[in-house]
């Protein structure tokens, strides 16, 4: 209900006294450096796996806002990888991070496995039956649709991990995402101002829940 998920934000705010949680309100956009107000979209420095690497980091000022970020192990890994080539974060290596396990010891990357918070589910692509079709008769297509690095990004459409997609019309988006994970995720959508048009924009839902992989804190 609202009440307890005002609750849980209230939580979140006194753990970490100043963030950036993209469309967040309150001491939870406190580091954000959109261009737009409680921006939740590339508008914003600080979104998305990169950005929450720049929040711990660097940012242009020479600044940098976020003792602890929230990101997925792989995207951890490639994008420190960039990092030398980012041109603002020069000089940072792998064995310059470390990960926080739940019972509040460290391990260095390589530890992911057992030092993490849970499991991520796999993203979810929705479409049209018609507009599958359409793409399963173009195998020859001139787009790639696992290959990013030919249009110099990665993860464009999909990660550059994916080998391969499965149907999951037999499954509702709550088995596919999982109880824990759709619990802990629903308290960070319902921190967001965008929680407030859930009927409108049901469809955006699911990218609220990936918000857990990019929200960048600063503890108390």
């Amino acid at each position: 209900n609202r009440s307890s998920a005002v609750n849980g934000c209230h939580q979140n705010e006194l753990v970490f006294w100043k963030g950036c949680l993209p469309g967040g309100q309150g001491n939870l956009c406190k580091v954000c450096m959109g261009g737009t107000e409680e921006a939740d979209n590339y508008n914003e420095r600080y979104y998305g796996n990169m950005g929450a690497l720049r929040c711990l980091v660097v940012d242009p000022s020479g600044k940098s806002f976020g003792d602890v970020v929230f990101m997925e192990h792989h995207n951890l890994e490639s994008n420190i990888e960039r990092l030398n080539t980012s041109g603002w974060a020069e000089g940072w290596l792998a064995w310059d991070f470390e990960l926080l396990c739940g019972d509040g010891s460290r391990a260095p990357l390589t530890e992911w496995k057992t030092c993490n918070l849970g499991a991520i589910p796999p993203n979810i692509v929705m479409t049209h039956p018609v507009l599958i079709e359409t793409i399963a008769a173009r195998p020859d297509s001139g787009f790639h649709l696992f290959e990013s690095p030919q249009y110099g990004e990665s993860d464009l459409l999909f990660k550059d991990a994916t080998r391969c997609l499965v149907h999951t019309s037999h499954m509702d988006y709550r088995t596919i995402l999982g109880e824990e994970f759709y619990s802990q995720a629903e308290s960070i959508f319902n921190c967001t101002h965008s929680s407030e048009n859930k009927g409108k924009h049901y469809y955006i839902y699911t990218s609220y829940l990936f918000a857990l992989q990019s929200l960048n804190f600063k503890r108390a």
